[in-house]
């Protein structure tokens, strides 16, 4: 880069003024232009010497006063107290918090502004003597002043803008107080030096400035404190100025780019602080070779950077990769290709972006919800599993988070105990219960120590170690700043919005060479720098530059007539930027994404129009687009192979498995769910119910149902006895509870504290009641009938042409009414009660709505087979139909025009006919296991995803 900036300068210097360097200072954006532009002055220099003094501008301004700049924490501290004080009130430092910051940043503007804060916060609702008061405002100001509160009418002020007025009026008050007890303890914000040192110039007192020239370097947009103390210099002649810029920001006949363009402060800056006149600042005359490409997705971007790396990447610090969104940076290292030997992130990654922080963040969540009773501390299973599944606690210790999450969803624990989580020393640390903000930093530490730890003997884990040390860093940090206040005592919610506050400013640093091969690296990182060839990513608008305005306590109306800075501003401060950044390149690809995203636009950035409409740059534009050919999914096919044919085996004579009705439903259904259930065995997920579903309704309907008839096994039940059971609420009611406790147990069977009904729960409850009453009135009025059997197992070896095979299941209900043996089945699902034929049980297309004729036939017919001479009649209790003035509980088989009760014995021949030729099929090795040709079929089932569905 011999014809950069830095080095034109460094070059100038070494040969004006060699031997007094080390009496200079220079005054550069920031650190990293220092570095690069102290590695040009070494390579000149040929023999020992003294480097110069290398400052950021807030660095030179902390060195001209006895001030300390305190951190952002023990300042918000210092401000809630002050801001009590003053307004009477007595805030909590969790309500003050987001106000907090909002005065601060207001308050660091007013200071680098020189602005006064009562002529700014100057109630105007009357106009009073406006004249004689405010004569020292200008024009401007007092326009700004007059709009903001021409809104505002004394006699007409509603309770919100009374309550804005109130504290309108005590922010110079606080102000005032809040620098007052700083400079007590000797302390200030940057703001307050900025204003400190204008101060002493205004008053001609004198700066102890320690060398012989200021050299300033590279800067652009000027606080008027900044150019207080430039004038100083200047005037004393110990000073130097240099400005960067190309062509393109010179003076310009469009007016948009003279009012809000990337030069809006150039000529006012060269005008009033000129460069030497015997420094050549160095242009690109014939501009760099641009290219805009616009890709599908943010992520699409890496293909690109690849591309543009493979064939332009060139080492010596003249390739940079530069990203407009910063949180891209760990996908744009995967993008680097394997030609790139060394590589310097400048940046540092977000520590919010972290697993380890999305692991204490795991944590709080926890927390926040914990229990505490006598019988110890509970924690909410929707806390505990994100814990046992977060990545960094499922590789340290796999075997433990298995057990454990077996254990809760087997056992369907919805609050678990945290002593049973506690089987191993890292659970013993995560799974308890904090009461302060000291007691959750302890515990935190301790967490991450141990994690730290665990993972050390993990070499390919050293990022993760960065992560775990960087975080376990800032939250001692934290820790003893809250100490420093007095404030260790928060409770955990303020100690948390504390610690998320730190984190968002804080990164993770990585370890390279600053000053050598590819640099990647943010955009506030590039002021000052030049590269060759360059590529950008994320130049969407939006994005680059951010449209979101800065939270804070003074109007738009007001910022702009003070001179204060406004979004505008900030705009023009970051075209700046990346107009300076480009114009010396060779070449440069700039990309944005044309897929919206979550809150990113699809449109690329002003500043890429700009360049393309209003400069005279090379632009090629390009779309980067990858060959997409669509493929119709393979369908698949489960071949019966002789260890399928091994497998099926098990449900013949001789085995101890058999073939349910549901079990052949399935395969009715879908031959390939069958496979993947049955043969395959894979089993849908299983999950913690705390809700009561219609499965779980079903299941308590059916308990209720049978602990009522279960004593009344081979009796006949009277109309008088089902009166009763309707008459005693709390039988009823311990009965359903009791089926909440069976089926939605939380601990050792509903033992547990929290295991009282609630939420929705209570309403079901109130349903399950309703539906029981209603289904019970309906049986006194088709009683008296026997219970035969309830939940009988049958078992039977049926013959099918050559083929033997178990069939059985459990049947729910058998009873016994005008001398005919009844099999009973409870649905709280939907069916027909009515088919057109026994051949409509066999087909795929209509099974599922006669899936219960098919099951209690198929109950009937094992009943009949096993020695049952009674004549049997298949029935079903619709459970959601108990209120249908047709209730019936018998099903039907359509005879032309009218339908008649299916009983076993005249359908027998041909039901059997279509049972053997379904085993036929099921047992053919010729016919392989296949899905449905109906997709619609798949819609809900939980294996679509294997089936390409």
């Amino acid at each position: 880069m011999t014809s950069g900036f830095l080095n034109a300068i460094a070059s100038y210097y070494y040969k004006n003024a060699k031997n007094e360097l080390s009496d200079y200072c220079f005054v550069f954006p920031s650190q990293r232009a220092g570095i690069f532009f102290t590695n040009y002055l070494r390579q000149l220099v040929d023999e020992p010497s003294w480097a110069p003094q290398i400052l950021t501008v807030n660095d030179f301004f902390g060195s001209l006063t006895k001030q300390i700049v305190a951190d952002n924490i023990t300042l918000l501290f210092t401000l809630h107290q002050v801001y009590n004080q003053v307004s009477g009130k007595n805030i909590s430092f969790d309500e003050f918090l987001p106000w907090g910051d909002m005065f601060l940043g207001d308050f660091d503007d007013i200071d680098k502004y020189l602005v006064d804060v009562d002529q700014l916060f100057s109630n105007l609702i009357s106009f009073k003597e406006l004249d004689d008061d405010y004569s020292h405002l200008n024009e401007k100001q007092l326009e700004a002043i007059k709009t903001f509160w021409g809104a505002f009418k004394a006699e007409q002020l509603s309770s919100h803008q009374s309550y804005f007025l109130e504290n309108w009026e005590h922010i110079p008050k606080v102000y005032k107080a809040f620098k007052e007890k700083l400079t007590e303890q000797s302390l200030a914000y940057d703001g307050i030096v900025y204003r400190e040192i204008a101060d002493k110039i205004k008053q001609e007192e004198h700066l102890e400035i320690k060398w012989k020239k200021v050299v300033f370097v590279g800067l652009n947009a000027l606080t008027p404190a900044e150019r207080k103390l430039m004038d100083r210099l200047r005037k004393q002649k110990t000073a130097d100025f240099f400005w960067d810029y190309s062509p393109w920001m010179e003076k310009t006949d469009n007016d948009i780019l003279q009012t809000r363009g990337p030069g809006l402060f150039l000529n006012e800056n060269r005008l009033r602080y000129p460069s030497p006149k015997d420094f050549s600042l160095p242009l690109n005359e014939e501009g760099p070779d641009i290219t805009i490409t616009a890709v599908a997705n943010p992520t699409e971007q890496l293909k690109s950077v690849h591309s543009f790396l493979k064939k332009e990447y060139e080492s010596d610090l003249k390739t940079a990769v530069v990203l407009a969104d910063e949180t891209m940076l760990m996908p744009a290292l995967h993008g680097i290709p394997g030609n790139v030997d060394r590589v310097n992130v400048t940046m540092g990654y977000p520590l919010n972006n972290t697993p380890v922080f999305g692991l204490v963040n795991l944590l709080f969540e926890m927390q926040r919800n914990a229990r505490k009773s006598k019988e110890g501390v509970w924690l909410y299973h929707r806390h505990v599993l994100p814990i046992l599944q977060h990545q960094y606690i499922s590789l340290l210790a796999e075997d433990d988070c298995r057990t454990l999450h077996k254990k809760l969803v087997k056992e369907n624990i919805i609050f678990v105990k945290a002593r049973d989580l506690q089987i191993n020393p890292l659970f013993k640390l995560l799974f308890g219960k904090v009461n302060n903000g000291s007691e959750l930093a302890s515990y935190l530490t301790d967490i991450l120590t141990k994690i730290y730890e665990l993972l050390q003997p993990e070499e390919d884990k050293l990022l993760e170690q960065e992560f775990v040390f960087a975080l376990h860093k800032s939250i001692v940090r934290l820790q003893d700043l809250l100490e420093q206040n007095q404030q260790d005592d928060l409770q955990p919610e303020t100690w948390i919005k504390l610690y998320k506050k730190l984190a968002d400013f804080q990164t993770v640093p990585f370890k390279g060479e600053p000053l050598a091969g590819l640099q990647v690296m943010g955009i506030l990182e590039t002021r000052a720098l030049d590269f060759d060839k360059l590529i950008i990513l994320d130049l969407n608008e939006g994005v680059f530059p951010k449209t979101s305005a800065p939270n804070t306590f003074i109007p738009a109306t007001l910022r702009a007539g003070f001179e204060l800075p406004t979004i505008e501003l900030q705009d023009t401060i970051f075209s700046y930027y990346f107009f300076r950044l480009i114009h010396r390149a060779k070449k440069v690809e700039l990309l944005y994404s044309t897929g919206a995203q979550g809150m990113k636009s699809n449109e690329m950035s002003r500043f890429l129009y700009q360049l393309r409409y209003e400069f005279n740059a090379q632009i090629k534009s390009q779309t980067s687009s990858g060959n997409v050919s669509l493929l119709s999914p393979p369908v698949p096919v489960a071949r019966k192979t002789k260890a399928i044919m091994e497998r099926l085996e098990q449900y013949k004579a001789g085995h101890e498995k058999f073939l349910s009705p549901s079990a052949l439903s399935v395969y009715i259904e879908c031959p390939m769910r069958f496979y993947y259930q049955k043969i395959a065995g894979i089993k849908e997920p299983d999950e913690i119910t705390e809700e009561a579903d219609a499965r779980i309704f079903g299941l308590i309907f059916h308990d209720v149902v049978e602990n009522l008839y279960k004593t009344h096994i081979g009796k006949e039940v009277e109309a008088a006895t089902i009166e009763g059971w309707i008459k005693n609420k709390k039988l009823i009611d311990g009965l359903i509870r009791e089926g909440f406790n069976t089926h939605l147990t939380d601990y050792e069977k509903g033992k547990s504290t929290f295991t009282e009904i609630h939420g929705k729960n209570v309403m079901v409850f109130e349903v399950i009641r309703r539906y029981l009453l209603q289904f019970l009135k309906l049986e006194k009025a088709r009683s008296p009938f026997t219970i035969v059997d309830l939940e009988r197992k049958v078992q039977h070896c049926y013959s099918s042409n050559e083929l033997k095979l178990n069939i059985g299941g459990f049947i729910d209900r058998l009873e016994n009414k005008d001398g005919i043996l009844r099999v009973m089945d409870y649905k709280t699902g939907t069916g027909d009660p009515t088919i057109s034929s026994i051949n409509d049980l066999f087909d795929t297309d209509k099974h599922k709505k006669n899936k219960a004729t098919f099951q209690t036939l198929l109950y009937s017919l094992i009943l009949e087979e096993t020695g049952d001479s009674s004549p049997v009649q298949p029935g079903v209790i619709w459970v959601r139909d108990v209120f249908k003035k047709s209730y019936d509980t018998q099903l039907f088989l359509k005879e032309g025009k009218s339908k008649n009760p299916i009983i076993l014995q005249p359908v027998r021949d041909e039901f059997k006919a279509g049972l053997n030729s379904l085993f036929e099929e099921l047992y053919n090795p010729d016919i392989p296991f296949q899905p449905v040709d109906n997709v619609d079929k798949c819609r809900y089932c939980v294996y679509k995803t294997l089936c390409n569905r």
